[in-house]
Order: C-alpha cells, then sequence, then structure tokens
C-alpha cells in the first residue's frame, strides 16, 4: 500500500515495476491530490490491481501513519503478506526472484524489513523523459548512513500497528527480521537538531542520521535479498515541487535537505533492463488488457 499526493506523473510506472515484481493488489491513499491521479488511476482500478480511498487528513496529524494503520486493518485475512512503501520507492529482490517467491524465505515470522538505496538528481535540472528507472542511475554509497532506513513487509495477521512510516510492532513471541534473518529491535535516532542536518548538508558521510526519529536494530545496510531503490529527489525540478508541501520547513532547512539527499556518487544503472517490459505492462494496462506473463532478468 501506499499514500499518494500528486503522483500522476509517476504512477503508471511505479504500479507497472509493482506488478512486474508479482505485487498483485496495490491500496492507495488519495492525501489531497489536486493534479490527474485519479484519470491515470483510472484503469488501473478497473482491472482490479489497484483499490483507491480517499484520505483528507493533513500530514502534520499524522496522515501517513493512520493510513498505515487503516490498510493493516482492512488486508488482515486478505494477503499472506503486505508492503508498506511510498510511489518513490521501488521494491525488489536482486536475487531475481519474484517477491512472493522471496517471501517465501521468511514464513515463520511476522515481516521482514528493506534497506533503502538512495538515488540522487542524476545531474537532471529538469523532469526528463524517460522512466525513473532509466534516468536516475546514480545514487549514494551503499553504507550510507540514510541506506540504514527501512520500509516493511508485514503479515497483517502479526502486525499491531506501524511505528511512523517504517516499521511496526507485533504480536508477542514474534518480530521483524533483516533480510539476513536478524531479530529486529526499534532503537531512538537523533533527529530533532537542526544543526545537526544542516552539519550533514555540508558533511553527508558522518555516522548518523540527522532525520531518523526510530531507526532498526541491528544497524546494517543489508541489500543482496531485498532492497528498495529510493528516488528520494528525481530532478531539482521535481525536487521543488515536493517542497511545496513542507509548509513547516525554512528555506535553510529546506536547502539542507536538498544538499543532504542528493547523492550521486555511485553509478547504479540496476533497474534499467526492466525499462521495455514496465513499458510493455503500462500499454498493457491502458488498452485495457492484463499484461502477459511476468518475465525475470
Amino acid at each position: 500500500m501506499a499514500a499518494i499526493k500528486n503522483e500522476a506523473p509517476y504512477l503508471d510506472e511505479w504500479l507497472a515495476f509493482c506488478m512486474l515484481e508479482g505485487i498483485e493488489h496495490v491500496l492507495l491513499y488519495d492525501n489531497n491530490s489536486t493534479d490527474n491521479s485519479r484519470e491515470v488511476l483510472r484503469p488501473w482500478i478497473e482491472s482490479g490491481f489497484v483499490e483507491l480511498f480517499d484520505w483528507p487528513i493533513h500530514w502534520k496529524s499524522g496522515s501517513q501513519t493512520k493510513a498505515y494503520l487503516d490498510a493493516l486493518k482492512r488486508l488482515r485475512g486478505r494477503t499472506r503478506w503486505a508492503a508498506f512503501i511510498d510511489p518513490d520507492e521501488y521494491l525488489f529482490s536482486p536475487a531475481g526472484l519474484s517477491l512472493p517467491e522471496i517471501m517465501r524465505r521468511y514464513e515463520g515470522h511476522a515481516g521482514v524489513i528493506v534497506n533503502w538505496q538512495c538515488y540522487g538528481t542524476s545531474g537532471h535540472k529538469q523532469r526528463p523523459d524517460g522512466l525513473t528507472i532509466e534516468s536516475y542511475t546514480r545514487r549514494a554509497k551503499t553504507e550510507w548512513a540514510r541506506n540504514r532506513r527501512v520500509k516493511s513487509i508485514v503479515d497483517p495477521m502479526l502486525a499491531i500497528e506501524p511505528q511512523g512510516s517504517h516499521l511496526f510492532t507485533t504480536q508477542p513471541g514474534h518480530t521483524l527480521v533483516t533480510e539476513d534473518f536478524r531479530p529486529v529491535r526499534v532503537v531512538r535516532g537523533v533527529m530533532g537538531r537542526r544543526r545537526l542536518r544542516h552539519l550533514a548538508a555540508l558533511l553527508p558521510y558522518v555516522p548518523f542520521d540527522p532525520y531518523s526519529q526510530i531507526e532498526p536494530s541491528p544497524k546494517q545496510v543489508s541489500v543482496s535479498q531485498l532492497r528498495i531503490n529510493h528516488y528520494v529527489t528525481r530532478s531539482e525540478e521535481d525536487l521543488a515541487l515536493k517542497y511545496k508541501d513542507r509548509d513547516s520547513m525554512r528555506e535553510r532547512d529546506r536547502r539542507s535537505h536538498w544538499r543532504y539527499h542528493d547523492r550521486n556518487e555511485v553509478e547504479d544503472p540496476v533497474l534499467v533492463p526492466k525499462a521495455d517490459r514496465v513499458r510493455e505492462i503500462i500499454a498493457s494496462v491502458r488498452a485495457a488488457r492484463r499484461p502477459a506473463k511476468r518475465v525475470n532478468f
């Protein structure tokens, strides 16, 4: 599931990628979008792949966390696993397996956490014509502190409620695990001091994440079995539009956030080979046909 707001230019690609990786159904919570998201989503809804909910709760009132809790309740008894991600997060298995295939390894656990690999602007000032997965190929170093951030895939019957948008509490006797089966505990982050964020913008490879409130322990970045490519900035044009909704951020804070996250040190086009198949799925859904059987790359 995901909460969305004004993501129309990217919904086709993200949903097609989800379908390609083996996701069978997507719950979307529309947080007061003012673009043409509904029009873009119509064929996906008609195909049965997307279920859309109006979600007008302001983000300052915990809109995303409340959407996660609502989705968790709706999904209990409906699905074996549920991934809680955003439309700028592309979840896949680097092992070359579909998500249902890789998740068979985690039977018996309440869920698994998946580390980010954060991508920067790749030098794009304006929004490029190509897909996200082929246009943005430069990212931060794998072990960057910000890449310790995770999203969760959970068993809805064993997850109790979200802890923010990244982790979940679970039923007694059950835990989330890392991709290599280490039990996960929740620890406090260092978020809350603006000066730390400004410092990190100048020295991005300091050994802490200045934006985290809670973090998983162990503090590792492990992405050999499951991985999320997080296109946190996209182009400079996209990033500027993203900040329009952050009316509580001072201008200096916005500059620091931008500078910190625009990481382009590593060339990693891992998802580029999937671009043609993503286009095929988009064309098929928009022509009101179910796509052909998934092809592994």
